[in-house]
C-alpha cells in the first residue's frame, strides 16, 4: 500500500477548523509561515486551537484577515471590541481587527513532542516579555544580527 501526505491548503482547511470550532471542539493544526517565530518554527510545531468567550491581551488569536487569509498572531493591545495585533517575528501591528473576526484562540503548542500550555509560567513571562519588547524588536533584530556576524568572523 502506498500512502502519501497531502499538505491541503489553509482555504481549504478554514470550512472545517470553523465549523468544529463553532461546535465546542478543539482543532489541532500545524503551524506555517514564520511570523509566530522564535515561539513557533514553521511546519514544526502545532498549536491547539479552541472557542473562546473573551479574548485578551497577549493572547494567540487565530483570525481571517479582510483579505481572506488566516493568521495565527498575538494581541498587543485591546481597547473594546478593536484588536491591535502582531506576529511575535514581526515589527509592524495590524490594526482594524475586530473580535468578531477571531475563530479561536490557542490553548496550548506542542514541540518535539512536548505539550506546553498557555497556562505555563514560562509561557506568561515569555509572552509578557515579547509584548512589553515590541517597540524595540527592530534594534533587538540589528543587536542580534551584529553578534551573529561577529561570532562568525570568529
Amino acid at each position: 500500500m502506498i500512502v502519501s501526505k497531502i499538505s491541503p491548503s489553509m482555504d481549504e482547511l478554514a470550512p472545517y477548523i470553523t465549523d468544529a470550532i463553532s461546535s465546542g471542539k478543539k482543532v489541532k493544526l500545524t503551524v506555517t509561515g514564520n511570523s509566530m517565530y522564535p515561539l513557533f518554527k514553521d511546519r514544526r510545531d502545532t498549536v491547539i486551537l479552541a472557542p473562546f468567550e473573551s479574548v485578551n491581551k497577549k493572547d494567540v488569536v487565530f483570525y481571517r484577515r479582510q483579505n481572506g487569509r488566516y493568521v495565527l498572531h498575538r494581541v498587543l493591545k485591546k481597547k473594546g471590541d478593536s484588536l491591535v495585533l502582531a506576529g511575535d517575528n514581526e515589527t509592524q501591528k495590524e490594526y482594524g481587527i475586530s473580535v468578531s473576526d477571531c475563530i479561536a484562540v490557542m490553548k496550548s503548542f506542542e514541540r518535539y513532542g512536548k505539550k506546553s500550555d498557555v497556562s505555563d509560567l514560562w509561557y506568561r513571562l515569555y509572552s509578557s516579555f515579547w509584548t512589553f519588547v515590541f517597540p524595540v524588536r527592530p534594534c533587538c533584530r540589528w543587536i542580534l544580527r551584529l553578534g551573529a556576524c561577529v561570532f562568525r568572523k570568529r
